[in-house]
């Protein structure tokens, strides 16, 4: 497994890559990615003849936005099953997709398969004729909203709530958090001890602003994040370093925290925890093929296998994620093992995924950014 890097440094703005996007035409959703239980549907299963093509081809190179450790664990699942190699090259969204534009727009063809947070710059790449039409036969039990159908599909799906680091919280603030929805951000308790994300970083912290500014305006808009801006929170350009620090006591309370992450840091026996208010932002991990993937074959079998159950249900052993698919369930759940078990975790109960058909959040111009810049004074 050889795992690679090597992104330089960009200049990359959204507006470059919204210009032919349109609105993705998807419906809302108000849905648990944590189902108590499932049961199982039969998965039609690639012909022998596409396996063997994508046998004889022998490698891809995956381009993603998790993890490079977990993912490697996840891309061995593939290759144990088909012998079929994985490089996977690692990146922030915005960075790996205009490295991969800039490639494909000059016909040097490196990447298969792209994995990013952003569905808005995968179609506007469609637009463009880069993206593969490809509709995998797994795919057929991914949820109807988290897919475009020939175009991209989800491979995992992670809500994004509050999370604290329990040695610096007393019992009543724990209690306060646990109880008190996203109005707890604002509370004059948290000054000079939370911390929060830019949205201009990805598209999974910018689908989190957005549906405080955007999509749920009314409910909560400026005002409330004028509130918690006065709490002087310690800005990051990137989530990973927010939740390092919180778990190495630099923060008590942060926003934006996904499952996956917490997780992890959970099972190292650091002190976290967290909850997911309603509504719930979502944020989709997404993959498609390239037009000009120089393995189409592995490239779609790969697809076809990570929309699978197999394919999905891997995750599980490393990261706690929750699937697309409705019949795969974590079986850490069932078993109530790990956070299940806890007093204090709790499944979210509302996603909110909306923005994803919402044309406010496909404007080129992205006036949310500037907008939460103003108010934290960035």
């Amino acid at each position: 497994m050889k795992n690679t890097s090597g992104l330089p440094e960009t200049t990359f703005t959204r507006r470059d890559l919204f210009r032919m996007a349109a609105v993705t035409g998807l419906g809302t959703a108000s849905l648990s990615i944590f189902p108590e239980g499932a049961s199982a549907q039969s998965a039609p299963q690639p012909s022998g003849d596409s396996i063997a093509a994508a046998k004889a081809e022998g490698t891809l190179t995956f381009y993603h936005t998790t993890a490079i450790d977990p993912t490697a664990v996840w891309t061995a699942v593939f290759t144990k099953k088909y012998g079929i190699t994985t490089q996977n090259v690692r990146g922030p969204s915005y960075p790996l997709f205009e490295r991969w534009l800039t490639e494909e727009r000059v016909g040097q063809h490196v990447a298969d398969v792209i994995q990013i947070t952003d569905t808005v710059l995968i179609e506007s790449a469609h637009d463009e004729k880069l993206i593969a039409d490809y509709t995998p036969a797994s795919a057929a039990g991914i949820r109807p909203e988290m897919k475009k159908e020939g175009v991209w599909y989800t491979a995992f799906v992670n809500a994004m709530g509050i999370a604290w680091n329990s040695k610096l919280v007393s019992p009543e603030e724990e209690k306060l958090i646990r109880e008190g929805g996203w109005n707890v951000l604002t509370d004059p308790r948290w000054k000079g001890r939370i911390a929060t994300g830019t949205p201009a970083s990805g598209g999974s912290s910018y689908s989190y602003v957005y549906m405080f500014l955007g999509g749920k305006r009314d409910q909560f808009g400026p005002d409330f994040l004028a509130k918690m801006a006065a709490l002087k929170p310690q800005v990051y350009d990137s989530k990973s370093p927010m939740y390092d620090r919180l778990a190495a006591g630099e923060h008590a309370i942060v926003d934006q925290a996904s499952q996956s992450d917490m997780g992890g840091f959970y099972l190292k026996g650091a002190p976290i925890r967290w909850v997911f208010p309603t509504p719930t932002p979502a944020n989709l991990t997404v993959q498609t093929i390239s037009a000009g993937a120089p393995h189409p074959n592995a490239a779609r079998l790969f697809q076809d296998w990570a929309m699978s159950q197999e394919g999905q249900a891997a995750w599980f052993s490393v990261a706690g994620v929750g699937s697309a698919r409705e019949d795969t369930v974590d079986p850490r759940k069932t078993a109530k093992a790990d956070w299940y078990k806890e007093d204090w975790y709790k499944d979210p109960e509302n996603l909110y995924i909306d923005y994803l058909s919402d044309p406010g959040y496909v404007d080129p111009a992205k006036p949310i950014i500037a907008e939460w810049n103003q108010i934290f004074g960035r």
